[in-house]
């Protein structure tokens, strides 16, 4: 490796000017109503996100109800992490923007089951 220089390849959100909120807004009533409020400061990437939705499940706080639909898609969404971060340290790029759509669309998903 160069002493100069390096490689850097990493995951980070780009939500746009309506940020994580404008881009989930029922994920961001459930945080915010659970406090979670640092993570709606952070906007950490949907691919941290999934990390949130593991506490979330596992939060006595939050009752079943509110948090079945985090339950029922948590499982695939942590999936997908799992394999994304597999061909991130693989530098499979192209598959990796592939996984992060995938990841993308169940967030959307569980956008829908929690209206």
């Amino acid at each position: 490796m160069s002493k100069l220089m390096q490689i850097d390849v990493r995951i980070q959100a780009v939500y746009g000017s309506a940020g994580l909120r404008g881009n989930l807004p029922n994920l961001s009533k459930l945080l915010k109503d659970h406090r979670y409020d640092r993570v709606l400061d952070e906007e950490p990437s949907l691919y941290q996100m999934a990390e949130v939705l593991s506490r979330i499940a596992k939060d006595p706080a939050i009752p079943e109800g509110e948090k079945r639909p985090v339950l029922k898609m948590m499982g695939r969404i942590v999936e997908i992490r799992d394999t994304a971060r597999e061909l991130l340290l693989a530098r499979r790029l192209d598959e990796l923007d592939k996984a992060l759509y995938r990841m993308e669309d169940c967030f959307k998903d569980l956008e829908q089951e929690l209206d």
